[in-house]
């Protein structure tokens, strides 16, 4: 169990990293627009994602040929952060 919660801290510590960088899209549209301009490196879901939009970003990620890693928090938890 606590293997989890170190993977869920590595995910939340890197998406800060990431967030600085200012190179995230968050939200469904603008997530399938970079999925279908070839722009999304990585598709993160969280684990409250209504299954109907989970299963249209994961089938615009296998087109895409991008990884999608499925966290297992809600979406308070994916971005503990507030965002500017």
């Amino acid at each position: 169990m606590a293997k989890a919660k170190k993977t869920g801290d590595t995910i939340s510590s890197r998406l800060a990293l990431v967030m600085k960088s200012g190179k995230v899209t968050m939200g469904q549209k603008s997530t399938l627009k970079s999925l279908r301009s070839g722009k999304a490196k990585l598709i993160l879901i969280a684990g409250n994602c209504p299954p109907l939009r989970k299963s249209e970003l994961e089938y615009y990620a296998m087109l895409a040929k991008t990884p999608v890693h499925h966290f297992s928090g809600n979406n308070v938890s994916l971005f503990p952060v507030p965002i500017p």
